[in-house]
């Protein structure tokens, strides 16, 4: 549904995609400490246009916001494999694994649809958030914990096998309804059972 008055740039999702290259650039200098502290701005950057497309649904641009938070995870992703390279060394098959399904749930948004999936499922958002936990712990720490790497990874893939089955049961999305597979799945069980 596009709000009365037509959509205006939401300055959050810009600020993110914007600072990507400053970001890299810290990567690529080794700056870990202040890569830990902009990638920190940016989650909140993530949170905060969230905020104001609920507040002013003129700010709520899901294509531009599900192209900024892809861009960031995949960023993430190249600075802890540049700056962890342990990570990739002693977790390989997890990591690849997690690319595959997660290269599933685009394509097949792509293939389906025509466009990357703007879902904000709430496992994803647990997901995030554990996500960011561990790689700003392992940015600030110089090192990785074992346990948030399997809880990131773990809530990661948990996140993406529920966004791949959404986009394989439903004809149709609109990703401001669709938060969780549950309620389908409360819903087709109940069908089941109707005589």
């Amino acid at each position: 549904m596009k709000p009365a008055g037509g959509s205006r740039p939401n300055p959050f999702t810009w600020l993110r995609l914007l600072a990507l290259p400053a970001l890299w650039a810290l990567a690529l200098a080794g700056q870990d400490a202040w890569l830990g502290v902009s990638l920190a701005a940016a989650v909140l950057s993530d949170v905060l246009d969230g905020w104001l497309a609920r507040r002013d649904p003129r700010y709520a641009a899901g294509d531009l916001d599900a192209l900024a938070d892809k861009t960031l995870a995949f960023s993430v992703a190249g600075w802890l494999a540049l700056r962890r390279p342990a990570l990739w060394r002693e977790h390989a098959a997890l990591l690849i694994f997690a690319a595959v399904l997660y290269a599933g749930v685009l394509l097949h948004s792509w293939l389906k649809f025509g466009r990357l999936s703007t879902l904000h499922l709430h496992s994803g958002k647990l997901g995030g958030g554990l996500q960011a936990a561990f790689a700003l712990h392992a940015l600030f720490s110089g090192g990785y914990s074992p346990l948030l790497f399997y809880l990131a990874l773990g809530s990661f893939c948990l996140a993406a096998a529920e966004e791949l089955l959404i986009l394989l049961t439903h004809a149709s999305l609109d990703p401001e309804q669709v938060r969780s597979l549950w309620p389908w799945l409360r819903a087709a069980r109940g069908r089941r059972r109707s005589p």
